[in-house]
């Protein structure tokens, strides 16, 4: 839905910036809700993250959600 976002915290921390921090998530690419600070998942995103964690550890099989609704 376009415009539309919501963030989830627990125990005071943002889950979505933490899941892209892991490597479990990632940002966005549709346009950003109006007011919606992107910045930080930006760079959390650009952050090196170990291969073997999150989505790294699938290599060159990893397809994000974007390009497998394109496929």
């Amino acid at each position: 839905m376009v415009g539309y976002w919501e963030r989830f915290f627990a125990d005071g921390n943002n889950v979505n910036l933490e899941m892209v921090k892991a490597g479990l998530a990632e940002v966005y690419r549709g346009t950003p809700a109006p007011g919606q600070d992107v910045g930080p998942y930006w760079w959390a995103e650009g952050k090196p993250r170990r291969p073997e964690g999150g989505c790294g550890q699938m290599g060159d099989k990893y397809v994000s959600p974007r390009e497998w609704r394109e496929a």
